[in-house]
Formats: structure tokens, sequence, C-alpha cells
């Protein structure tokens, strides 16, 4: 089925006169397993596993229309549009709100049909980064824009939850929804803590009860940003990883708990997108 390619600031890439995306195939994500074998103990000991990563083709069906030299042009238009950006995020026609990090680094060709002006290509690419998907937008959408059903961007495939729309909080206790199928781990993907605005004497915290997880931040806030962007401790614009107990929380598939204690402030915002696998 068709694709979409869009660029790393999430605009769509328009395919060339001649240049048709065909299917877009991506295999499930391979798991290598932990394992050990201890003498005197039948079987092996099993740690759990790490996900590495998946197959992905692309398949495109090029048609040149004014003889040879507008066939080179089209291969040559193809070659630069797949070269155009660092990495490309994919997204299939059928489910165009996920997107799918890829880059293209081996060589291809376009293989010509019995000398008619079609030709058929089936391109390679790697995941870069993480091997889940992820939608295209971020829950800060969600917020500022509002869900609806209809629109495209959003759709109702996602798992968006109509009760717990917000990500944008007043209150010290609230429930965060991840709609995705992964956990958020802020140590390897985008989670973007703020609390705007706060001021405190003593020492902040950050629970997510669901999980067990904590974050403390030990150092005074007056009425500024105290921002945990990924693996990042910010007050203001400056750096204090170090005034913190160095431990991030994670949001599980589904309702998350949280608890900000020891401190006041105007509104406190979570952003990020779901990931599925």
């Amino acid at each position: 089925m068709p694709f979409t390619l869009h660029d790393p600031n999430m605009k769509k890439i328009d395919y060339p006169v001649g240049i048709k995306p065909l299917d877009f195939l991506v295999s499930s994500i391979e798991k290598e397993r932990k394992s050990e074998s201890v003498e005197g103990i039948p079987g092996n000991i099993d740690y759990g596993f790490n996900y590495k990563d998946r197959e992905v083709t692309l398949t495109f069906w090029l048609r040149h229309f004014y003889g040879e030299y507008d066939n080179r042009l089209i291969k040559a238009d193809l070659y630069n549009l797949l070269d155009s950006e660092p990495y490309f995020y994919i997204s299939d026609d059928r489910l165009p709100s996920r997107v799918l990090k890829v880059t293209i680094d081996e060589q291809y060709m376009p293989e010509r049909i019995l000398h008619s002006p079609f030709s058929e290509l089936e391109v390679k690419g790697n995941v870069s980064g993480l091997p889940f998907w992820r939608t295209r937008y971020t829950t800060q959408e969600i917020e500022s824009s509002g869900y609806s059903a209809i629109v495209e961007k959003y759709g109702m495939a996602d798992g968006i939850h109509v009760d717990h729309l917000k990500y944008r909080y007043d209150k010290n206790e609230f429930t965060v929804w991840n709609g995705g199928n992964v956990t958020v781990d802020p140590r390897n993907m985008k989670l973007d803590i703020r609390i705007a605005f706060g001021t405190s004497k003593g020492t902040v915290r950050i629970d997510n009860l669901t999980t067990g997880e904590f974050i403390t931040f030990s150092r005074p806030v007056v009425n500024d940003h105290l921002d945990f962007f990924g693996t990042k401790v910010l007050l203001g614009a400056t750096n204090r990883l170090r005034d913190s107990n160095r431990k991030f929380i994670s949001l599980v598939p589904g309702e998350n708990k949280i608890k900000i204690s020891n401190i006041d402030f105007r509104f406190c915002t979570f952003d990020f997108p779901y990931y599925y696998k």
C-alpha cells in the first residue's frame, strides 16, 4: 500500500512526477535474549531481552513519458529524493498518524520491465534509533488543538482516551494517559515534563504512583520553570542534574497516577508521542 515520506520536521515530501510509492513493508522487532547456563542447574537462566532492529522495505513504481532521457532524469530525481534528508519519517497511508524513522543507506537500482516505460524499485531501509512506531503528533498538540476523531492527524486507532485528553495540569495529583503500547522511558525517548512558575523552599518530588518511580530536586525554586526534559534537569536555562536524585519516571501504557509534592506552581505539562511495537 502507498506510503508518505516526511522530513525531520514532519513535513510531507512530494514525489517527483513519474515516481509512485507502492508498498512499505515492516517486519516485527528482533529480540536479543540474554541468558546463561550454570553448571548444576537444568536449562538456562533467563535475564530477559533487548529490542534490536526490524527490517524495512520500500517499493516504488517508475514511469517515464518522453524517451530514454526522461528515464534517466526520473532515476536522478529518485536518487536525489532518497538522499535529500539525513533520515525520513515514513507513514503508511492506511495508518497516517504513525511514523517510523528510517535511513536509506544501501545501494539500489531500478529494474526496467522489458524495455517498457516502466521500472520497479525495491529499497532496503534501516530503522534509525528506536525500532518503535511513534505518532506524528505529541500530547501537547492534543492539549492545544483538541481531539477530533475525524481529523486525519489523530484518527481513531492510536489509543487516545476521550476522558484523558488533558496534558496540562494545575493540581498536585492527576492522571497522565499513555495511549501507546510501549512504556515511555525518558532515558531514550521523548518525555518533557515542565513545572511552570514554581516556588519551593524544600525538596521537590514527582512520583509516578503507578510504577513507584520518583524524581527529587533539592535546590530552592523561586517563580521559575523546573524542567525534566528527557535526562536533562533544568532550572530556568541552567542544568541542575546534580541537584536531583538522578532518577527519572517512565510512563507505562494506560493510566499513570502522578503526584507532585513540596512546590507551588501555576501549571505542569507532559509532552511526549505515543510509541507502538
